[in-house]
C-alpha cells in the first residue's frame, strides 16, 4: 500500500512539468540526479535515490560512499533511468556515482536539528516523504521508444488517501481538485523538493500553476496580506467545509476572517447587515483591489455605501450636505457593529459633539451653560431637528423652522394657522429671534430676559426681551403723543398697564405668537384658574376693550374719555 502511495505523489496530472530535467537523447553524456540533490540536508537516514543518465546508454550505475541494497552497489538502469534505496550515516555523506567514463558526486548530510533548529553550514533542509520504499519507475513515467519520458506521467490514481496515513481526506463537503482526483503531484513533489511538504513551489507560484486565471485579479495597488504570502492562509489545500475550501467552521465567510481579524470588533449589539450575515465580501474583495482595506469602491462620498443602498441616494444629494457625507460615512458610523444605534462610534449626541463643540463652540456653549434646555437637546436627539445626511435648508434642519417647531408644538401650530394677526418673527417663520433653539438660562428658551410672572411690577429691564425689538420708551411717560397710540388723549394706556398697583406684563394682553384680533390681542387673559375673555375693537382714532376684569372701556386719541390728573 506504501508503495502504492509514494509512486501516486510521482504523479503530476494534466500540467506536463516533472521535478527533474527534461532529458534531451544524444545530447551531453552526464548523469543526473533527481532526488536527493546536492546541498541537501535529511533527518532521516534512508532514502530513494533517483535519477537518469542521458546522452548514452549503459545498464547500470555504481554507488559508493552509502550503503545501498542493489547487488554488488550497482543500480541497473532501465530506459535511461535508475533507483534505489540508500541508508545514510550520521554526518556528511558523498555520494559517488559512476557509469563508464561518465562520474557524478552528490554531497548529502543526515542529521537532526540543531538546537536552534537550523542544518549543517552550507547545507539545506531537503524534504521527502516519510518511511520511504523502493519504487519502479514504469509506475509514474512512461517509456517512449526504448527511453523514459519524463515530460510525460501515467495519470494512475493514488490511494494516499485510503491508507492508513491521510484515511480521513477527502470526505469533507468541498475537496480540491487534485485530493478528489487522487494526484497528490500536483502540488507535492514525488521525488522530495527543498520546500517544507515537499512542495513542488511556494506561495502563489504554487496556485497559479492551475489557477493562472486569477493572476490579474492578485495584480491590483492594495493586495490581502495572505495573498502576499500564499492562499492557504485562507485556503485549506486540500478539503474544507466552506466552499473554495475557505478555513472557516461552515456558516459564514466571517468565520475564516475571525481566524486573523479580532471578532470582538464585528460582534458588538448593533451590526452591519453583512457583518451579521457573514458576508464579509460584499464590501471587501478577498485578493487584491483597488481601494485601501480592499474595499470594492471608494469609501468618499459613500460610493461604497450607494453599492447596497442606492434606495437613499437622495437622502444624500439635497443642497446642503454634511460634510462627512462628502469624506466618509466611516466618519459616523463603524462599518462592522457598534453598541450605538446605526452602528455610530458612539451614542448620537456625543458623536455630534465631538466635532460640533469646535465648529459650533459658541452653541455648544449655551448648551453646557444652559438652565432651561431644549428636549431633544436634553435628551441627546439631534436628529429630532436636523437631518444627519443633507438637506434643504440652512443647518441641516429637516424643514423650515415653522413647519419644524410645529412639528412638536402642533397646538400652537394650530392657533397661528388659524389667526389673522401674526406676531413678526412668527409671521417670517423666525423662532429664533426669540427662542434660543439649544438652550438658555432664560425659562421658555428665550434670548433676552421676560419675567415669568404674570403680576411684575414695571422696568424696561423686565421686558428687555420685547423691547429688543419694539421701542423701549413706550411706557416711559405717562403722558405722550408720540410714543404709542395706545392711549386716550395723551393719556399713554401701555404706561396705565403695567404700572397699575399689580403691573401686567405684555402678555397680559398681547398674544407673543398669533391672534385673530388686531395687534394680535389674545383672545383670553388667565386669572387664577379662570380665563377671561378680550374682546378688541379698533377705529380709526382709538378702540373699545371688552374684558373680564373690567367694564367696557373706550379710548379715543382725539376725543379723550379719561380725565386722569397729570
Amino acid at each position: 500500500m506504501l508503495q502504492g502511495i509514494l509512486a501516486a505523489l510521482y504523479l503530476f496530472v494534466g500540467l506536463g512539468i516533472f521535478f527533474a530535467p527534461s532529458v534531451t537523447w544524444g545530447a551531453q553524456e552526464e548523469i543526473t540526479v533527481v532526488s536527493p540533490l546536492d546541498g541537501a540536508w535529511v533527518t532521516g537516514k534512508d532514502l530513494f535515490l533517483a535519477g537518469f543518465v542521458s546522452g548514452v546508454e549503459v545498464k547500470g550505475v555504481a554507488i559508493q560512499g552509502v550503503s545501498n541494497k542493489a547487488s554488488g552497489g550497482v543500480l541497473p538502469v532501465e530506459g535511461g533511468a535508475f533507483g534505489g534505496m540508500i541508508s545514510l550515516r550520521e554526518g556528511e555523506n558523498v555520494i559517488s556515482l559512476s557509469a563508464g567514463k561518465l562520474q557524478k558526486k552528490v554531497k548529502v548530510f543526515y542529521g537532526p536539528p540543531q538546537k536552534d533548529k537550523t542544518g549543517p553550514k552550507g547545507y539545506k533542509r531537503f524534504y521527502v516523504h516519510s518511511n520511504p520504499v523502493a519504487l519502479d519507475c514504469k509506475e509514474c513515467h512512461r517509456l517512449r521508444r526504448g527511453q523514459y519520458d519524463f515530460k510525460k506521467i501515467v495519470p494512475t490514481r493514488a490511494n494516499c488517501t485510503t491508507g492508513k496515513c491521510h484515511a480521513n481526506m477527502g470526505k469533507a463537503a468541498h475537496v480540491h481538485g487534485p485530493v478528489g482526483a487522487g494526484v497528490c503531484i500536483s502540488c507535492h513533489s514525488p521525488h522530495g523538493s527543498f520546500n517544507p511538504m515537499a512542495m513542488e513551489r511556494t506561495g502563489q507560484d504554487l496556485c497559479l500553476v492551475c489557477h493562472q486565471a486569477k493572476q490579474a485579479e492578485f495584480n491590483d495597488s492594495v493586495v490581502h496580506q495572505p495573498v502576499k504570502e500564499g492562499c492557504v492562509d485562507c485556503h485549506n489545500p486540500h478539503e474544507s467545509p466552506m466552499r473554495f475550501q475557505l478555513r472557516g467552521n461552515g456558516s459564514s465567510v466571517s468565520s475564516l476572517c475571525f481566524n486573523c481579524h479580532a471578532a470582538a470588533v464585528f460582534t458588538k449589539s448593533h451590526r452591519h447587515g453583512p457583518v451579521g450575515a457573514g458576508d464579509c465580501i460584499a464590501c471587501h474583495r478577498p485578493h487584491s483591489g483597488k481601494h485601501k482595506k480592499l474595499l470594492i469602491a471608494s469609501p468618499e462620498k459613500a460610493e461604497l455605501c450607494f453599492q447596497c443602498h442606492q434606495e437613499r441616494k437622495n437622502e444624500f444629494s439635497m443642497k446642503n450636505v454634511h460634510k462627512p457625507v462628502n469624506e466618509n460615512c466611516n466618519k459616523c458610523h463603524d462599518p462592522h457593529s457598534s453598541d450605538s444605534q446605526f452602528q455610530l462610534h458612539k451614542k448620537s449626541s456625543a458623536l455630534c459633539a465631538e466635532c460640533h463643540e469646535k465648529l459650533s463652540p459658541a452653541v455648544y456653549s449655551d448648551i453646557k451653560t444652559a438652565t432651561f434646555k431644549h428636549a431633544p437637546v436634553d435628551q441627546g436627539k439631534c436628529t429630532e431637528c436636523h437631518r444627519a445626511h443633507s438637506s434643504n435648508e440652512k443647518a441641516l434642519l429637516k424643514d423650515n423652522t415653522t413647519k419644524m417647531c410645529f412639528t412638536c408644538h402642533d397646538e400652537l401650530g394650530d392657533i397661528v394657522t388659524g389667526s389673522k394677526s401674526k406676531h413678526g418673527p412668527v409671521q417670517t417663520g423666525d423662532c429664533m429671534a426669540c427662542h434660543k433653539v439649544h438652550g438658555s438660562k432664560y425659562s421658555r428658551l428665550l434670548v433676552r430676559y421676560y419675567p415669568e410672572e404674570f403680576y411684575k411690577e414695571y422696568s424696561p429691564e423686565n421686558y428687555d426681551l420685547c423691547f429688543g425689538c419694539h421701542n423701549k420708551e413706550i411706557a416711559k411717560n405717562k403722558f405722550t403723543s408720540t410714543l404709542t397710540n395706545f392711549r386716550d388723549g395723551e393719556y399713554n394706556l401701555h404706561f396705565y398697564h403695567v404700572n397699575m398697583k399689580k403691573g401686567r406684563n405684555c402678555v397680559s394682553c398681547h398674544d407673543a405668537h398669533a391672534s385673530s384680533q388686531a395687534k394680535h390681542i389674545r383672545k383670553e387673559v388667565p386669572f387664577g384658574s379662570w380665563s377671561y375673555p378680550i374682546t378688541m375693537t379698533k377705529t380709526e382714532t382709538g378702540g373699545t376693550c371688552v374684558v373680564g376684569c373690567h367694564a367696557p372701556k373706550t379710548y379715543d386719541r382725539k376725543n379723550p374719555k379719561i380725565k386722569p390728573s397729570r
